[in-house]
């Protein structure tokens, strides 16, 4: 499963973030982009499996900044709309943001708890494996 990662800036964390998603041979990084735009942009062209956008700390809904509703909903209408993992530095998920989930598609996580977002990925990836454009109607 490929995987696009948006809003954490290049350095140290982002490589943290890397790794760890990579420990897994089913996921592979492709791109990274901090700014919304150029993510959708990423998203667009290569078609990843699996976006992990990390959200600003403070945010309570996607509502509040356009680019990254934007990219939520972009991402979300590629064909096959790609999953999405919400990383969210509070300590609580913002009820706005935890509206968003869909089984198998979107799931928010905490920023830091690598289990929970490990499970995500699964989850989208055999989610995602399962489906078979060809039986679809």
């Amino acid at each position: 499963m490929t995987v696009l990662v948006v809003g954490v800036p290049d350095g140290e964390q982002l490589e943290l973030l890397r790794a760890g998603i990579q420990r897994n041979p089913h996921f592979r990084v492709l791109s990274h982009a901090h700014d919304p735009v150029v993510a959708l942009a990423h998203a667009r062209i290569l078609l990843p499996d699996i976006t992990v956008l990390s959200l600003p700390s403070g945010l309570d809904s996607l509502d509040a900044d356009p680019g990254l509703r934007g990219l939520f909903r972009g991402v979300r209408s590629l064909d096959p709309p790609g999953g999405v993992v919400l990383r969210t530095a509070a300590d609580r998920t913002p009820r706005a943001v935890s509206g968003l989930e869909v089984e198998g598609a979107v799931h928010v996580v905490r920023e830091g708890d690598h289990e929970a977002l490990m499970r995500a990925l699964r989850t989208i990836g055999l989610r995602r494996a399962s489906c078979d454009p060809d039986e679809m109607p």
